[in-house]
């Protein structure tokens, strides 16, 4: 049984259930794909709607778990945009060292024959690129182990690289900022139904359609009779009970069902969902979600290091206000569904590149069209697949050092160039003309190897902790068309 925003196992066939299913990750197709009863389904893509059951069809070797191990050894083996740079730079360097290399043995063989082989050896050694090809490498390397200590881990070759320049950072709300430790306060019957069976009804739903509101109703008896799940990642749920539409959601996607009015309310600081029928609206389900223990701080190291911080959610704006009030962000909106975040996102993009930072189903979208995808590694799959970086500790706080990281990563990239570049630049010349015997050429290459390498590894002993403050963006509301 695979629900929504679950990846599918194994290669297999649909017993029951009705659903989309993306694949892009195997086969490039960005649009989720429809599939139903009887269609066959391949392992590493993930369902995106509704729960499905699935009969296992191929196993081992037959199934696309190899694929992904070759997927993960091309992974491994690519390479960010200026690690390819400094490749082409080693490479017409190498081209030219032994063009210089023949021009010197020339001349030497014409000036005195029994010196030109040392000579000309002496050219080859104390110009060798390894201080070169190791200038990126060896950063990029020790970078990627100091994130994941920190519990950032890279998915991407070229996040690092991207990561410098982020100077605008958004939020999800729920499931982000908070813990994800949702709790339902309150239930108000609104129809015929009472509240015991309107909380069976929405337990039921949730929990087949794998959403993270569904645990709030963990450990609420579950009504059997509700059929044909369907997840609509931004609205809600869809099913049926007894031949009758329901929806489960936002209030005014559910009021759409019975063209009703959402009712008013007093909780503030509360996620409201509703539950409805073509009838009418059957309930109002008040739930409540702690914000991280992290969060504050995490905000204030962003600010630190000149970061501009927004919350984009999907929530009723009392929520979104009160969690933007406890963590003082004044740039938040609410109640965007998946494509109301990215056109926001698209208008942030206009004044900085942004890092956009989420965990459900409906924030695929927005991740995959920001600069820098930051998924929580407990989020949903299709989250993980759109990611650039994923938080493993789901520790926010985690996030201003990685920011710093990335930024020391760039400095430390471009010194070992500098150096490399310089020492060859300096040894040429003096080892062409005869003042650099063999083994000092061999000492020579051998220090600045080791110091490029030494240079990298000050990566590892970086110290993020005290974080000095720098003059904040300008607020990123001021760019026309967005407010707070």
């Amino acid at each position: 049984r695979v629900r929504p925003g679950e990846a599918i196992p194994a290669d297999g066939r649909i017993r029951h259930g009705r659903s989309h299913v993306d694949e892009s990750l195997l086969t490039g197709e960005s649009i989720p794909q429809p599939r139903t009863v009887g269609d066959e389904v391949v392992g590493g893509s993930t369902n995106t709607s509704a729960a499905l059951e699935i009969e296992v069809t191929r196993t081992g070797g037959d199934t696309v778990v190899a694929s992904v191990m070759r997927l993960l050894e091309r992974a491994q083996a690519e390479r960010p945009p200026v690690a390819r740079l400094a490749d082409r730079i080693a490479r017409l360097f190498v081209t030219a060292l032994l063009i210089g290399a023949a021009a010197t043995a020339a001349v030497w063989l014409q000036i005195a024959p029994q010196r030109a082989f040392e000579i000309t050896l002496a050219v080859l050694v104390v110009t060798c690129p390894c201080a070169l090809s190791l200038a990126t490498p060896a950063a990029l390397v020790n970078a990627t182990g100091r994130l994941a200590r920190d519990g950032l881990l890279v998915a991407r070759a070229d996040a690092i690289e991207r990561l410098v320049r982020i100077r605008h950072v958004v939020f999800d709300k729920t499931g982000t900022l908070t813990a994800g430790r949702i709790r339902l306060t309150g239930t108000h019957c609104l129809g015929r139904l009472s509240a015991e069976q309107s909380v069976a009804i929405a337990a039921a739903m949730e929990a087949e359609a794998g959403h993270p509101l569904a645990r709030a109703f963990d450990g609420q008896l579950r009504n059997a009779q509700v059929h044909d799940v369907e997840s609509h990642p931004g609205f809600g749920v869809t099913a049926t009970l007894n031949g009758q539409p329901l929806r489960l959601g936002r209030p005014n996607w559910v009021c759409e069902l019975s063209d009703s009015t959402p009712p008013q309310t007093d909780a503030t600081a509360s996620t409201l969902i509703l539950l409805g029928d073509q009838q009418g609206l059957l309930a109002q389900f008040e739930l409540t979600d702690a914000i991280r223990d992290d969060a504050a701080q995490a905000i204030r190291d962003l600010r630190a290091i000149g970061m501009h911080v927004s919350i984009a959610s999907g929530d009723a704006a009392p929520a979104v206000a009160a969690v933007a009030q406890q963590l003082d962000i004044d740039d938040w909106q609410a109640g965007l569904d998946p494509a109301g975040k990215l056109a926001l996102l698209e208008t942030y993009r206009q004044a900085a590149p942004v890092a956009m930072i989420g965990d459900g189903i409906n924030d695929a979208p927005v991740l995959a069209g920001a600069d820098v995808a930051i998924a929580l590694g407990s989020g949903a799959a299709i989250a993980h697949g759109n990611a650039d970086l994923l938080l493993a500790g789901e520790r926010l706080s985690a996030l201003a050092p990685g920011l710093i990281i990335a930024r020391r990563t760039r400095r430390i990239i471009r010194q070992n160039l500098i150096w490399a570049a310089a020492y060859n630049a300096c040894a040429l010349p003096l080892a062409a003309m005869g003042m650099i015997p063999p083994w000092a050429a061999a000492l020579g290459m051998s220090a600045s190897s080791l110091l490029v390498v030494g240079n990298a590894l000050r990566l590892s002993r970086v110290q993020t902790k005290s974080l000095r403050p720098r003059p904040s963006m300008p607020p990123v509301s001021a760019v026309p068309g967005v407010a707070s």
